[in-house]
């Protein structure tokens, strides 16, 4: 029998999530709350994947991978790790050590940035005297030739056919060049001075962008030998984390300062991209250590996952905030981890953490057997005005249609007690208590087996108040959850007054 009832729809939610406002000012397309949970590219929610291990035992003794990452040497595809005072092959996930004589500090801090320059590996870390090389094969690690020109740089890049090393640790302000083609030839006065300590190298456009805290420098060819780069400051503000920076398509750079998240885009300025992380998750982002941050693009889902400290007195990265530049907006954050260094393997995130592991994110529905605790939360929205009070009645939920799993939703506002039901969502497999219409179905007593790809679950909504708001959550381990969006029936009951004290 029809029900006389309004109808309020919450999602699909493109806006992604906002700690910057209160629940009341969070629009029918944003969400209040969330966490280990995604935006997908229509808007829905989902709990977020998992992560397993990819090597089968612990790389050195358990000791942290400060450094991995694939890539293409001598015409075949190679994955390492550094970890401790280790270097290693581990293409394949079976761990070869290929140190040799190299010299590597082991230590948490220690972190490693590295490109690949031309058919080699080139890794440096700001500790060890000289960088890491790498030629692949059946080859130990070496070390870069670098004519004795500097020691220990911090910063690298391979640009214009050419290797660049910055923050070295005579010269902390200071940018160096190869030769063109030669990776181990350095001029005695091949390098370019900025007045302000190097955080940071990345290549964009035509330029090499240098990354001080103090603004963006860009490097340019001139074309003339005698001066074959210029030198100028473009921005008043740079990064403080040079493995934060990351260049996205549409000519953007992204990295992270003290007080959040921000864009370049070429010009002479830059733009704050992570206003909604403010308040409730940035004001707790431990910026002591914001140094240590890094980030990551994952094309496959036009995501940038941005590794931070989160927590009072947190030193290492323990939660990810993600940027989904295809809907410009923010969720996460991802946690119930901590991570030291990350890069793209068989084209899925992989993160290095402190026990010798790399784990590969983005898979199954576990993090390494533990539970996943997903869960968001909407806007609380008063559909007919803060005046009008209404009476809530039920949910209807769409959601996908993906296993025999239960979300809880609870209800949520200022005069009504928080209230919470189930929606089971159930699958169309073998073991689901459906029935089908040509053999098993009964009336009135079986479900019909459903073949549609999203299906609607109703709950039960209470109380009578202007607003209300939703949380939907799962804890249960190997158990995921999409929701696409939520209609709330409502009742209007017309202008009162508000009680002073009580529940309504």
């Amino acid at each position: 029998m029809p029900i006389a009832a309004e109808s309020l729809r919450l999602g699909p939610w493109r806006a992604g999530v906002n700690y910057s406002l209160p629940a009341e000012e969070i629009g029918p397309e944003g969400l209040y709350d969330m966490g280990n949970c995604t935006v997908g590219q229509a808007g829905e929610v989902k709990k977020r994947k998992g992560y397993a291990k990819y090597n089968a035992s612990a790389l050195n003794s358990g000791a942290t991978v400060t450094a991995l990452g694939q890539l293409v040497l001598a015409g075949t595809e190679k994955v390492f790790v550094i970890a401790g005072n280790k270097f290693y092959d581990v293409t394949g996930g079976t761990a070869t050590d290929r140190t040799g004589s190299v010299t590597i500090t082991a230590g948490d801090d220690n972190v490693w940035n590295w490109v690949l320059a031309g058919d080699t590996l080139v890794a440096v870390n700001g500790v060890d005297t000289d960088g890491i090389t790498w030629a692949g094969g059946s080859n130990n690690a070496g070390t870069l030739d670098d004519d004795s020109r500097f020691t220990k740089p911090t910063w690298i890049a391979f640009w214009e056919n050419r290797l660049w090393l910055g923050n070295e640790n005579s010269n902390n302000d200071r940018v160096w060049r190869s030769d063109a083609g030669d990776i181990t030839t350095w001029g005695a006065t091949n390098y370019h001075q900025f007045g302000y300590e190097v955080h940071g190298l990345a290549p964009f456009g035509n330029a090499l962008a240098v990354h001080t805290e103090q603004g963006i420098h860009t490097l340019t060819p001139t074309g003339n030998s005698t001066i074959p780069f210029q030198q100028q400051q473009q921005t008043q503000q740079g990064t403080i984390a040079g493995r934060s920076i990351v260049n996205i398509p549409g000519q953007r750079q992204l990295f992270v300062r003290d007080d959040g998240i921000y864009q370049w885009a070429g010009g002479t300025q830059v733009e704050k991209m992570s206003f909604a992380l403010d308040d409730r998750y940035w004001d707790d982002v431990n910026t002591a250590r914001l140094a240590y941050s890094f980030a990551l693009y994952y094309p496959n889902k036009e995501e940038v996952w941005f590794f931070l400290p989160h927590g009072a007195g947190q030193s290492a990265m323990d939660s990810v905030v993600v940027y989904s530049t295809r809907l410009d907006c923010w969720f996460g954050p991802y946690d119930n981890f901590t991570r030291d260094s990350a890069a793209l393997i068989d084209d899925l995130p992989h993160a290095g953490d402190f026990d010798g592991y790399i784990m590969s994110h983005e898979t199954g529905n576990n993090d390494d057997g533990d539970l996943i605790k997903g869960y968001f939360e909407t806007g609380n929205i008063a559909p007919m005005g803060d005046s009008v009070e209404c009476r809530w009645l039920y949910a209807r939920t769409l959601f996908d249609n993906q296993g025999d799993y239960d979300v809880a939703v609870q209800q949520k506002a200022a005069g009504i007690v928080a209230n919470v039901e189930t929606l089971t969502m159930e699958h169309t497999g073998s073991t689901a208590s459906f029935a089908l219409l040509d053999s098993t179905f009964v009336l009135d007593t079986s479900t019909l087996q459903p073949e549609l790809s999203t299906l609607t679950g109703d709950t039960d909504l209470f109380g009578y108040d202007p607003r209300t708001m939703l949380r939907f959550s799962n804890f249960v381990d190997d158990e995921t959850f999409t929701i696409r969006r939520t209609s709330l029936m409502f009742k209007p009951i017309g202008r009162t007054r508000h009680r002073r004290t009580g529940i309504e």
